[in-house]
């Protein structure tokens, strides 16, 4: 015998409402947006690290051609063993002033990096023989690293 029972059926759903979906979205997407404004920081900081440790790797070839008293046709990348362009940057190597301080000593144009196009790096070299990092001004300091601030 089968029994009938009328009207108290029960179903009970699970699952998220629209709205809490939403909210998980909403945080989803704030979370990405700040990552990746972090990201881009860091990988702009990396490329100028990359143009600054490229440009000090010329001072000593610097410092070897102004010990021998190298004559002014040896002061060119060329002239110091080094390439004349890399990925970022076009070199130029400025000869030194004798007793003096020689202003963008090595000096790198930035290239193929559009947030930074037109804009400098540089090493200075004074008189007694230090180097000093100098970067033009549309560089933002905090993608510099510490030396070039």
């Amino acid at each position: 015998m089968m029994t009938l029972s009328i009207g108290h059926s029960r179903t009970t759903q699970s699952g998220f409402t629209l709205i809490e979906i939403m909210v998980v979205i909403a945080i989803i997407g704030i979370l990405a947006a700040v990552s990746v404004v972090g990201y881009q920081v860091q990988v702009r900081k990396t490329h100028i690290a990359i143009i600054y440790q490229t440009l000090n790797d010329f001072r000593m070839p610097y410092e070897i051609l102004v010990n021998e008293g190298v004559v002014v046709i040896g002061f060119s990348p060329s002239g110091l063993n080094m390439p004349a362009q890399t990925q970022y940057c076009q070199f130029s190597v400025t000869t030194p002033n004798v007793n003096a301080a020689t202003p963008n000593a090595v000096r790198c144009q930035i290239q193929n990096l559009n947030y930074l196009s037109n804009q400098t790096i540089g090493l200075d070299r004074s008189a007694d023989g230090r180097w000093s990092c100098r970067a033009s001004l549309g560089i933002p300091k905090n993608y510099l690293p510490q030396a070039c601030q």
